[in-house]
């Protein structure tokens, strides 16, 4: 073998040896597993993870499951109550009973709660004395136990077998799950943190090693100045937003414009599927489209005529908060013509409270369209409510509100009728919702990929909601 092939040995087995105990993943190893543990190992507002929950859950259903198999171990002996108390506890014996095997489960419940639900360490030196103590006791119980006694020795040994992979269990979970899925979580968030650009960051960092008086100066004794008269300014309650023709045209160009983009990518072929809902035939696509980056396509039907939700949503768009969760504000700013508008939007977070709410400023457009994409007044082949960000005065981006930035995006409704099992003709939609984001704030793109479909998924199930509800008033 010649030395460079032996010295590239030499170095993948010490790499292999020295690598750390939590080993991060890149993007590339697995995109799916990264999510999961990215969101399984997030802390919501300081709250518990949900991977240490299922710990907690883990620990209580040990505790439980041995609890059961132990009364299953002495009822099988037809003994009265009273007997089993006076043999099992009030009487015990190591070499007779096996209470102790609920005791030592209760020990490890009360031990493995207290550190890590409420004290919540992060060292895995206390389930290891857990895990090791059952261990030893258990061990020396097989020893002690006198068998010959035990009516049904298959229980006793299922008893024994149970507690012991528990246990283990319990320490794997821990060290092998828990605590890398939160210092993997810990680890990235805490690098956007620092990666983070704001206003007062300067433009050109200092070199290593260089002693930069400009670049401390500007950081230390930055003073933002004067704000414009003629700069927006958040819109006092009821003042009413006034746009010149010329602004107004803009407008009405730019809601045509976006309304053609949004059909035309919706309708595009070679979507790649990236997560299925539990109904069948909801699904959440994705496609690279040039100038806009990833975009997401859902497609569902529900059991409504076309014709409802467009009026619903054309006509209603400000009741959405009352039924959609996933909305926490909608305003109409302004009517500019027939079926385009300026409304203000505020989403509710994401991803289990990894990405929190963002509000948009949406010019919408809505229209009846013809097979092939045209605007119709009647007979249309399908409705749509297209939307992109703009800016309009009074509204510019809150200090406490992260600003999104809608590309391109739409609700295309499509006609359909049924025939059902009686022989009765039923309306439904072909529901498609095209969604093209920018959420600012340097999320990772797989943390968007898992948001977003989560989000449009769970956009679908109140609207279904929300047709049943209406279904029942006899709406439609």
């Amino acid at each position: 073998m010649s030395h460079p092939h032996i010295r590239e040995a030499a170095e993948s087995l010490l790499n292999s040896v020295t690598s750390p105990p939590y080993r991060m993943m890149n993007h590339s190893q697995s995109v799916n597993l990264m999510t999961e543990d990215l969101v399984a190992g997030h802390r919501p507002a300081g709250k518990m993870s949900s991977v240490r929950r299922f710990f907690c859950l883990f620990v209580t259903f040990d505790l439980m499951f041995t609890s059961l198999m132990w009364l299953i171990c002495v009822m099988v002996r037809n003994e009265t109550l009273d007997q089993i108390l006076q043999r099992e506890i009030i009487s015990y014996n190591i070499k007779l009973s096996l209470f102790d095997i609920v005791v030592l489960a209760v020990i490890r419940f009360t031990i493995l709660l207290l550190f890590y639900a409420l004290l919540y360490i992060n060292n895995w030196s206390v389930i290891a004395l857990s895990t090791s103590g059952t261990c030893a006791f258990l061990i020396a119980k097989v020893f002690v136990f006198v068998w010959s006694d035990a009516s049904q020795p298959v229980y006793q040994v299922f008893l024994i077998l149970t507690s012991f992979t528990l246990s283990w269990g319990e320490a794997w979970f821990l060290d092998f799950r828990v605590l890398p899925q939160e210092l993997h979580c810990k680890e990235i968030l805490d690098s956007l943190a620092q990666h983070s650009v704001s206003e007062r960051t300067p433009l050109l960092d200092p070199q290593p090693g260089v002693n930069s008086t400009y670049a401390e100066s500007t950081v230390k004794w930055f003073s933002p100045v004067d704000t414009p008269e003629s700069s927006p300014r958040p819109r006092r309650f009821g003042e009413q937003v006034i746009l010149t023709q010329e602004q107004i045209d803009e407008y009405k160009s730019q809601a045509n414009e976006s309304m053609a983009n949004a059909w035309r990518i919706i309708t595009l072929p070679n979507w790649t599927v990236e997560k299925r809902g539990s109904v069948r035939g909801d699904v959440v696509e994705s496609r690279k489209v040039e100038g806009y980056g990833k975009v997401y396509r859902f497609t569902g039907v529900v059991n409504c005529p076309a014709r409802f939700l467009y009026e619903e949503f054309k006509n209603n768009l400000t009741k959405l908060p009352e039924w959609n969760p996933t909305i926490l504000k909608c305003e109409i700013i302004k009517e500019i013509g027939d079926g385009v508008d300026l409304s203000y939007q505020v989403t509710a977070g994401g991803g289990r409270g990894i990405i929190t709410p963002r509000d948009f400023v949406i010019l919408r457009r809505i229209a009846l369209l013809s097979r092939e994409g045209r605007v119709v007044d009647d007979n249309p082949h399908g409705y749509i409510s297209s939307g992109v960000s703009v800016q309009v005065p009074g509204y510019p981006p809150l200090k406490e509100m992260v600003r999104g930035h809608n590309k391109v995006g739409c609700w295309y409704l499509q006609p359909r009728t049924v025939q059902t099992a009686g022989g009765k003709i039923e309306d439904q939609t072909l529901f498609q919702w095209l969604m093209c984001c920018d959420l600012k704030g340097k999320i990772p793109q797989f943390v968007l990929d898992v948001a977003f479909a989560t989000v449009m998924l769970d956009y679908i199930v109140h609207v279904r909601k929300f047709v049943a509800e209406a279904k029942a008033r006899a709406e439609f």
